[in-house]
Parts: C-alpha cells; structure tokens; sequence
C-alpha cells in the first residue's frame, strides 16, 4: 500500500479499506491545523489507486466500506471522481465509498452531478464546517462563510448525498464560545446532516493559532466554558442528528440521537456544568496543553 501523506479520517472510520487518492488539502492555510504542513496538495497516480485497490481485494474481497483519504479528495474534477469510483468499484464491489470535502468543492459541481458520484458509490462526505459562525471562520481562514455552508450543504441534500460535518468548538476563543454556539446552530438548523462529531480545538505546535496566543492576539478559551459551548449547541439545535463527542480532544464524552435524546443530555450536561470544579480545569487544561496533534 501506498501513503505518501498523513492518513486522516473520523474514527468511525477506522475499519474502512483506506486507500491514498489524493495528499495534503487544498487549502492548508486554517490556522489551528498541522495535519497537512509540508504536505502540499497532490493526485495520486491512478496506477498507484489501482495497485493499492488491488492489494486490498485479496484480503478484503466483500469490504462493506471504503475511506478515499487525503485532506479534501471531493475538490477532484467529477471526472477524476468517476474514474476513482468505478475503480473501487471494480476491485472492492460492495463497498460504499467515503471521503473529506470541503465547502468550497462544491462550488463547481451541480446537483446532478454530485447525484452521478452518489450513485457510482462514492455516498458519504465528511465536511469540516468547524463553525457556523462568520467572525470565527474568517479569522481561522476556512474559505467560506455561513451562507456558503447553507447553499451547499442543500445542494448535497438535493443531491441525495449522505454526508456528515465536524463542529470544531472552542474557536471563538475567551467569553465568545457560547454565542458562537448559538450563531452557529442558526446555520446548523438549516442543513440536514446525519451526523456531526463533535470536537474541540487544542492549540497545536506549528499552526498560525498557535503563534497568535504567543503573541497575546488570541486567548483560549477554559474548559468550562468549551463544555458551555457544547450544552448551547445541543439545547438549541432542532434537527435530527446524530452527534458524536468521542476523539481525543474532548472533556466529555457522548454520542446521542437527536431529538430524541436531547433532553436527557441537556440536564446531564447542566449537573456536570454545575459541579465542574477548578481542580477538574486544571487537569484538563494541562492535558489539552500536552497535545501535540489529535
């Protein structure tokens, strides 16, 4: 097999055939992240996809799911994604296929197509929101704002297309996290996906976040106030979801079915809040300090 970057997927991955399709991401510049440095974007070779896909069938011929990985492989024209699709079609047949995609991949590929792509198998797309709020995300640099997050998110849902997002709390840094929970769930309310991980952000060596607490531009926000953040999030959020805290940067950890559940996570999330204590932020405050990558 062949990884010339990182390998990066949710942990409701982790059990997929993982084969490299494309390396780094095509934006690389949001400021809390170092999954990709020195890692520019780059296609895998298709010769190198289909050696892979190959080696793969003969230990897992009935594979039931598949992980395209790189930073954003769904920035690919359709016809790369088609070409892709028919090969893991070919080698591991009952494979349904998943992968990252940013916001600003869609821009360029229509509902119809993206139906096309669905149907070819490649159905399920993880997409780093990390925020529905505008200041937050123009100041990480993710290249999109709330209004492009709503637009595409339904041209997804037009499509037919299961995806799922990642909310990135703490971003909004000191006494702001709890209103952009809440600028955020205006935007969440609007989109349908069927689930969301749920992380939090730890300020990580080489990143430009990193650099702006350094120099005092930025303040981290404590952790009572992340877990203040996560209980405005799911007391306000209406959509059906499923949403997902278990990754390594989380305080608290959980995986509920909304709306269902809600109510039951709420006042658990309230007597938690409420007992939370300053040696439990100390310790957890240290750990996150200790992070070097998630």
């Amino acid at each position: 097999m062949h990884f010339n970057g990182p390998v990066v997927r949710p942990g409701t991955d982790a059990d997929s055939v993982i084969i490299e399709v494309t390396v780094g991401c095509t934006q690389n510049s949001c400021t809390f992240c170092n999954f990709y440095r020195g890692f520019p974007f780059s296609v895998a070779p298709i010769s190198q996809v289909e050696e892979d896909l190959k080696e793969a069938s003969l230990l897992y011929p009935h594979a039931k799911r598949a992980w395209a990985s790189g930073g954003n492989p769904f920035a690919l024209s359709v016809a790369r994604l088609e070409e892709l699709a028919k090969l893991f079609k070919k080698y591991i047949p009952e494979a349904n296929i998943a992968t990252y995609g940013r916001i600003t991949d869609f821009y360029n590929k229509s509902v119809e197509e993206i139906g096309h792509l669905r149907e070819l198998g490649i159905n399920d797309i993880v997409v780093g929101i990390e925020s529905g709020d505008d200041e937050v995300l123009e100041h990480v640099k993710k290249g999109y704002n709330a209004a492009d997050i709503v637009r595409e998110c339904k041209k997804l849902e037009e499509a037919g297309m299961i995806y799922r997002v990642i909310y990135l709390g703490g971003l909004a840094g000191k006494d702001k996290c709890v209103q952009s929970a809440l600028n955020s769930v205006r935007v969440l309310n609007q989109i349908h996906p069927s689930y969301m991980f749920l992380t939090n952000v730890s300020i990580l060596p080489d990143t430009e976040l990193y650099e702006e607490i350094k120099a005092g531009k930025f303040e981290e926000s404590s952790e009572k106030e992340r877990l203040q953040e996560i209980r405005a999030l799911i007391a306000n959020m209406d959509n059906r979801i499923t949403v997902d805290t278990a990754n390594a940067s989380s305080s608290v950890i959980f995986k509920a079915d909304l709306p269902e559940e809600k109510e039951a996570l709420v006042a658990e999330l309230d007597k938690f809040i409420e007992n939370f204590s300053a040696a439990q932020e100390e310790l957890l405050h240290r750990r996150r300090a200790m992070m070097r990558s998630v």
